[in-house]
């Protein structure tokens, strides 16, 4: 978790691709995002399940049914099913975009399936946003008693060139090198003001 335009989620899509440089293909690394999950306040949280499959769809290229139930939607993960054939390491992007009541009820099914993990391919859980899941608002309490924050350090010189050069080569806007080496020499690559100055 940081602020927002901090870098998560390049730091995490960059994580991903070193996984999957590191172990080729020992884990399933799926990227999901939350972003695109409007969901109105008047909403159950049981409405969230209406969104599952076209999750998956998007993060690991499979299609599922809807899950009938949040017990349903933990057993997608049951190596009994055998959606998976790998261990999975889940990356999950602006998760605390979700109504409270939804991240409520995910994160206690998350914290099921780490006591039970034996019988489950999820193997590693990224939970990303711009507040700590410690902070949930559960009558339960939060889920989690264990946590690890990174420390997100500025960008490298490389690592603003190649922001940049992502963005020209997506955009087909020039940038010009002199302009991108200034923005690391006046933000001596400090996350969030390279990505506004870039925007």
């Amino acid at each position: 978790w940081a602020p927002r335009q901090t870098g998560k989620t390049w730091l995490m899509r960059e994580v991903k691709k070193d996984i999957e440089r590191r172990y080729g293909d020992k884990f399933i690394c799926g990227f999901m995002s939350m972003q695109g999950v409007i969901m109105r306040d008047d909403e159950e949280p049981e409405d969230f399940l209406k969104r599952v499959p076209d999750l998956f769809s998007d993060t690991f290229d499979i299609e599922i049914n809807q899950p009938d139930s949040w017990e349903g939607f933990r057993k997608l993960f049951k190596k009994k099913l055998q959606l998976f054939k790998n261990p999975l390491i889940l990356f999950i992007d602006e998760f605390d975009s979700l109504p409270s009541k939804v991240i409520d009820h995910l994160v206690t099914l998350f914290r099921d399936i780490y006591l039970k993990r034996e019988s489950y391919f999820l193997h590693g859980l990224a939970l990303i946003g711009v507040s700590t899941v410690l902070g949930i608002d559960s009558d339960r309490g939060s889920p989690f008693n264990i946590q690890r924050s990174l420390h997100v350090e500025n960008f490298t010189y490389d690592e603003v060139l190649d922001l940049y050069n992502q963005y020209i080569e997506e955009s087909s806007q020039k940038i010009d090198k002199e302009v991108i080496d200034k923005v690391y020499e006046v933000t001596r690559g400090q996350p969030g003001l390279v990505c506004w100055f870039g925007e």
